[in-house]
Protein backbone atom coordinates (compact mmCIF):
# COMPACT_ATOMS: atom_id res chain seq x y z
CA UNK A 1 0.00 0.00 0.00
CA UNK A 2 1.81 3.51 -0.86
CA UNK A 3 1.00 6.97 -0.40
CA UNK A 4 2.82 9.01 -2.89
CA UNK A 5 -0.51 9.66 -5.26
CA UNK A 6 -1.62 13.24 -4.17
CA UNK A 7 -5.85 13.37 -3.79
CA UNK A 8 -7.05 15.34 -6.42
CA UNK A 9 -9.02 18.68 -5.47
CA UNK A 10 -12.55 17.97 -5.31
CA UNK A 11 -14.95 20.12 -7.74
CA UNK A 12 -12.07 21.16 -9.61
CA UNK A 13 -10.42 19.95 -13.03
CA UNK A 14 -8.08 17.12 -12.72
CA UNK A 15 -4.60 18.25 -12.89
CA UNK A 16 -2.94 14.98 -14.59
CA UNK A 17 -4.90 11.85 -15.68
CA UNK A 18 -4.25 9.87 -12.35
CA UNK A 19 -6.48 12.70 -10.80
CA UNK A 20 -8.95 12.54 -13.50
CA UNK A 21 -8.93 8.05 -12.98
CA UNK A 22 -9.78 8.78 -9.36
CA UNK A 23 -12.00 11.82 -9.74
CA UNK A 24 -13.95 9.80 -11.72
CA UNK A 25 -14.16 6.84 -9.71
CA UNK A 26 -15.32 8.74 -6.70
CA UNK A 27 -18.88 9.58 -8.67
CA UNK A 28 -19.49 6.76 -10.55
CA UNK A 29 -18.31 3.03 -10.16
CA UNK A 30 -17.20 0.31 -10.85
CA UNK A 31 -16.37 1.17 -14.49
CA UNK A 32 -14.71 -0.29 -17.26
CA UNK A 33 -11.07 0.94 -18.63
CA UNK A 34 -13.14 2.66 -22.15
CA UNK A 35 -15.73 3.85 -19.89
CA UNK A 36 -13.37 5.12 -17.33
CA UNK A 37 -11.96 6.96 -20.11
CA UNK A 38 -15.26 8.41 -21.98
CA UNK A 39 -16.36 9.62 -18.78
CA UNK A 40 -13.09 11.69 -18.38
CA UNK A 41 -13.50 13.30 -21.61
CA UNK A 42 -17.12 14.33 -20.92
CA UNK A 43 -17.22 15.24 -17.79
CA UNK A 44 -13.49 17.13 -17.12
CA UNK A 45 -13.04 17.71 -21.04
CA UNK A 46 -9.45 16.59 -20.45
CA UNK A 47 -7.40 16.24 -23.17
CA UNK A 48 -5.44 12.43 -22.95
CA UNK A 49 -4.84 9.21 -24.73
CA UNK A 50 -6.64 5.81 -24.19
CA UNK A 51 -2.92 4.83 -23.70
CA UNK A 52 -2.57 7.25 -20.80
CA UNK A 53 -5.40 6.23 -19.10
CA UNK A 54 -4.64 2.67 -19.38
CA UNK A 55 -1.13 3.73 -17.90
CA UNK A 56 -2.78 5.80 -15.10
CA UNK A 57 -5.23 2.51 -14.04
CA UNK A 58 -2.39 -0.11 -14.05
CA UNK A 59 -0.37 2.14 -11.72
CA UNK A 60 -3.16 2.80 -9.58
CA UNK A 61 -4.18 -0.82 -9.55
CA UNK A 62 -0.14 -2.12 -8.99
CA UNK A 63 -0.40 0.99 -5.88
CA UNK A 64 -3.15 -0.65 -4.53
CA UNK A 65 -5.30 2.52 -4.78
CA UNK A 66 -7.50 0.70 -7.21
CA UNK A 67 -9.00 -2.82 -7.53
CA UNK A 68 -10.42 -4.52 -10.35
CA UNK A 69 -13.77 -6.45 -10.31
CA UNK A 70 -14.65 -8.55 -13.35
CA UNK A 71 -12.89 -6.08 -15.66
CA UNK A 72 -14.11 -2.99 -13.90
CA UNK A 73 -12.25 -0.69 -11.52
CA UNK A 74 -13.26 0.89 -8.55
CA UNK A 75 -11.39 2.64 -5.46
CA UNK A 76 -9.58 0.82 -2.87
CA UNK A 77 -11.34 1.14 0.06
CA UNK A 78 -8.71 -0.01 2.31
CA UNK A 79 -6.27 2.61 0.26
CA UNK A 80 -9.08 5.12 1.44
CA UNK A 81 -9.19 4.08 5.13
CA UNK A 82 -4.76 4.33 5.08
CA UNK A 83 -4.95 7.47 3.98
CA UNK A 84 -7.81 8.98 6.48
CA UNK A 85 -5.95 7.11 9.32
CA UNK A 86 -2.88 8.62 8.22
CA UNK A 87 -4.46 11.96 7.93
CA UNK A 88 -6.19 11.98 11.29
CA UNK A 89 -2.32 10.86 12.65
CA UNK A 90 -0.79 14.06 11.20
CA UNK A 91 -3.48 16.31 12.02
CA UNK A 92 -3.33 15.19 16.03
CA UNK A 93 0.25 14.94 15.70
CA UNK A 94 0.90 18.98 14.69
CA UNK A 95 -1.56 20.20 16.58
CA UNK A 96 -0.19 18.83 19.85
CA UNK A 97 3.36 20.39 18.63
CA UNK A 98 1.93 23.83 18.92
CA UNK A 99 2.72 25.95 21.10
CA UNK A 100 0.03 25.47 24.01
CA UNK A 101 -0.50 29.15 24.66
CA UNK A 102 -1.48 29.35 20.76
CA UNK A 103 -4.33 27.37 21.82
CA UNK A 104 -7.70 29.23 21.01
CA UNK A 105 -9.46 29.62 23.97
CA UNK A 106 -6.94 29.35 26.22
CA UNK A 107 -6.11 32.32 28.58
CA UNK A 108 -3.02 31.17 30.57
CA UNK A 109 -1.25 28.04 31.53
CA UNK A 110 1.65 27.45 33.98
CA UNK A 111 3.84 24.13 34.48
CA UNK A 112 5.96 23.20 37.20
CA UNK A 113 7.64 19.99 36.16
CA UNK A 114 4.77 17.20 35.83
CA UNK A 115 2.15 19.66 36.67
CA UNK A 116 -0.07 21.65 33.79
CA UNK A 117 -2.89 24.13 35.29
CA UNK A 118 -4.60 25.84 32.05
CA UNK A 119 -7.57 28.36 31.63
CA UNK A 120 -10.09 27.92 29.23
CA UNK A 121 -12.65 30.73 28.11
CA UNK A 122 -15.07 28.03 27.80
CA UNK A 123 -16.30 24.52 28.10
CA UNK A 124 -16.29 23.84 24.16
CA UNK A 125 -12.56 24.96 24.01
CA UNK A 126 -11.26 23.41 26.85
CA UNK A 127 -13.12 19.60 25.88
CA UNK A 128 -11.67 20.36 22.58
CA UNK A 129 -7.84 20.62 24.19
CA UNK A 130 -8.46 17.38 26.25
CA UNK A 131 -9.32 15.81 22.81
CA UNK A 132 -6.35 16.14 20.97
CA UNK A 133 -4.40 15.38 24.36
CA UNK A 134 -5.61 12.16 24.30
CA UNK A 135 -5.45 10.90 20.84
CA UNK A 136 -1.71 12.24 21.20
CA UNK A 137 -1.10 10.08 24.15
CA UNK A 138 -3.36 6.72 23.75
CA UNK A 139 -2.60 6.23 19.61
CA UNK A 140 1.06 5.32 20.93
CA UNK A 141 0.19 3.34 23.41
CA UNK A 142 -1.64 -0.16 23.56
CA UNK A 143 -3.81 -2.03 26.28
CA UNK A 144 -4.14 1.06 28.84
CA UNK A 145 -7.67 1.45 31.39
CA UNK A 146 -9.32 5.01 30.73
CA UNK A 147 -11.35 6.13 33.66
CA UNK A 148 -13.68 9.23 33.58
CA UNK A 149 -15.81 10.89 36.05
CA UNK A 150 -18.28 13.67 34.86
CA UNK A 151 -21.33 15.37 36.94
CA UNK A 152 -22.98 15.43 33.43
CA UNK A 153 -22.39 13.44 30.30
CA UNK A 154 -23.23 15.69 27.88
CA UNK A 155 -20.64 14.99 24.61
CA UNK A 156 -22.04 12.21 22.93
CA UNK A 157 -24.77 14.43 21.66
CA UNK A 158 -22.78 16.47 19.72
CA UNK A 159 -20.48 13.37 18.21
CA UNK A 160 -19.97 12.93 14.43
CA UNK A 161 -17.97 10.03 12.43
CA UNK A 162 -14.67 11.55 13.73
CA UNK A 163 -15.33 10.73 17.53
CA UNK A 164 -16.84 7.22 16.47
CA UNK A 165 -14.04 6.66 14.55
CA UNK A 166 -11.64 8.24 17.33
CA UNK A 167 -13.43 5.39 19.85
CA UNK A 168 -13.31 2.00 17.78
CA UNK A 169 -9.80 3.07 16.60
CA UNK A 170 -8.55 3.22 20.33
CA UNK A 171 -10.66 0.16 21.25
CA UNK A 172 -9.08 -1.87 18.42
CA UNK A 173 -5.83 -0.97 20.16
CA UNK A 174 -7.08 -2.56 23.26
CA UNK A 175 -7.70 0.20 25.24
CA UNK A 176 -10.21 -0.03 28.13
CA UNK A 177 -12.93 2.68 29.15
CA UNK A 178 -14.41 3.18 32.63
CA UNK A 179 -17.13 6.22 32.61
CA UNK A 180 -18.95 7.30 36.00
CA UNK A 181 -21.65 10.11 35.59
CA UNK A 182 -24.17 11.51 38.04
CA UNK A 183 -26.68 12.65 35.58
CA UNK A 184 -30.11 10.71 35.53
CA UNK A 185 -31.73 13.14 32.47
CA UNK A 186 -33.15 11.43 29.47
CA UNK A 187 -30.36 12.98 27.58
CA UNK A 188 -27.38 11.49 29.52
CA UNK A 189 -28.93 7.96 29.18
CA UNK A 190 -28.99 8.48 25.77
CA UNK A 191 -25.57 8.96 25.99
CA UNK A 192 -24.54 6.47 28.27
CA UNK A 193 -26.32 4.05 25.74
CA UNK A 194 -23.78 5.37 22.99
CA UNK A 195 -21.27 4.77 24.75
CA UNK A 196 -22.50 0.93 25.79
CA UNK A 197 -22.91 0.33 22.40
CA UNK A 198 -18.98 0.71 21.86
CA UNK A 199 -18.17 -1.28 24.37
CA UNK A 200 -16.98 1.26 27.02
CA UNK A 201 -18.34 0.30 30.55
CA UNK A 202 -20.75 3.15 32.21
CA UNK A 203 -21.79 3.04 35.75
CA UNK A 204 -23.67 5.90 38.12
CA UNK A 205 -22.24 7.30 41.14
CA UNK A 206 -24.02 9.84 43.70
CA UNK A 207 -20.50 11.71 44.36
CA UNK A 208 -20.70 15.11 42.88
CA UNK A 209 -17.10 15.81 43.12
CA UNK A 210 -15.99 19.31 42.84
CA UNK A 211 -14.21 18.56 39.10
CA UNK A 212 -14.48 16.31 36.65
CA UNK A 213 -11.95 13.86 36.62
CA UNK A 214 -9.72 11.88 33.65
CA UNK A 215 -7.31 9.49 34.33
CA UNK A 216 -4.97 7.51 31.79
CA UNK A 217 -1.45 6.27 31.36
CA UNK A 218 0.02 7.97 34.47
CA UNK A 219 -2.00 11.03 34.21
CA UNK A 220 -4.66 12.36 36.71
CA UNK A 221 -6.67 15.14 34.82
CA UNK A 222 -9.22 17.61 37.04
CA UNK A 223 -11.67 19.54 35.22
CA UNK A 224 -12.67 22.33 37.18
CA UNK A 225 -16.33 23.90 35.59
CA UNK A 226 -18.45 26.79 37.77
CA UNK A 227 -21.01 25.42 39.73
CA UNK A 228 -23.45 27.84 38.09
CA UNK A 229 -22.41 26.08 34.44
CA UNK A 230 -23.06 22.52 35.70
CA UNK A 231 -26.21 24.00 37.14
CA UNK A 232 -27.20 25.44 33.63
CA UNK A 233 -25.95 21.98 31.84
CA UNK A 234 -28.12 19.83 34.00
CA UNK A 235 -31.13 22.26 33.72
CA UNK A 236 -31.00 21.97 29.74
CA UNK A 237 -30.08 18.21 29.96
CA UNK A 238 -33.66 17.86 32.26
CA UNK A 239 -35.64 19.86 29.60
CA UNK A 240 -34.07 18.55 26.36
CA UNK A 241 -33.08 22.27 25.46
CA UNK A 242 -30.33 21.57 23.45
CA UNK A 243 -29.89 25.37 21.68
CA UNK A 244 -29.75 26.17 25.21
CA UNK A 245 -26.87 23.67 26.41
CA UNK A 246 -24.65 24.31 23.29
CA UNK A 247 -25.03 28.46 24.27
CA UNK A 248 -23.91 27.04 28.19
CA UNK A 249 -21.29 25.09 26.39
CA UNK A 250 -19.73 28.40 24.59
CA UNK A 251 -20.38 30.60 27.62
CA UNK A 252 -17.94 32.70 28.52
CA UNK A 253 -16.42 31.22 32.34
CA UNK A 254 -13.41 30.51 33.60
CA UNK A 255 -12.84 26.61 33.06
CA UNK A 256 -9.42 25.40 35.01
CA UNK A 257 -7.57 21.91 33.25
CA UNK A 258 -4.81 20.13 36.22
CA UNK A 259 -2.62 17.93 34.39
CA UNK A 260 -0.98 15.96 36.95
CA UNK A 261 1.61 13.74 35.41
CA UNK A 262 2.20 10.97 38.14
CA UNK A 263 2.30 7.49 37.79
CA UNK A 264 1.67 6.50 41.55
CA UNK A 265 -1.40 9.03 41.52
CA UNK A 266 -2.98 7.83 38.30
CA UNK A 267 -2.64 4.18 39.58
CA UNK A 268 -4.69 5.34 42.63
CA UNK A 269 -7.31 7.21 41.30
CA UNK A 270 -8.02 4.30 38.95
CA UNK A 271 -8.47 1.27 41.89
CA UNK A 272 -11.02 4.06 43.12
CA UNK A 273 -12.95 4.65 40.15
CA UNK A 274 -12.89 0.56 38.83
CA UNK A 275 -14.26 -0.16 43.09
CA UNK A 276 -17.23 1.39 41.25
CA UNK A 277 -17.89 -1.24 38.63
Amino acid sequence: MTFNILIPEINSKPKNTKDAVISILTIEWPLTLREIFYKIKKQYRFSCSYQSVYKAVKELSEKEVLRKKYKKYEINIDWIKKVQSLTDIVETNYYAKKRINQFSGLKEHKEVENLIILNFNNLFDAEKYLYYFMKTELFKKKNQIICYQARHEWRPLFYLRAEYNYFTRLKKLGHKFHFLTTGTSYLEDISNQFYKILGIKIAKTEDKNSSDTLIFTDYFIQIFIPQEINQKIGESLEKKDLITLLKILSQKGPIKIIINKDKSLANEMKKQILKKF
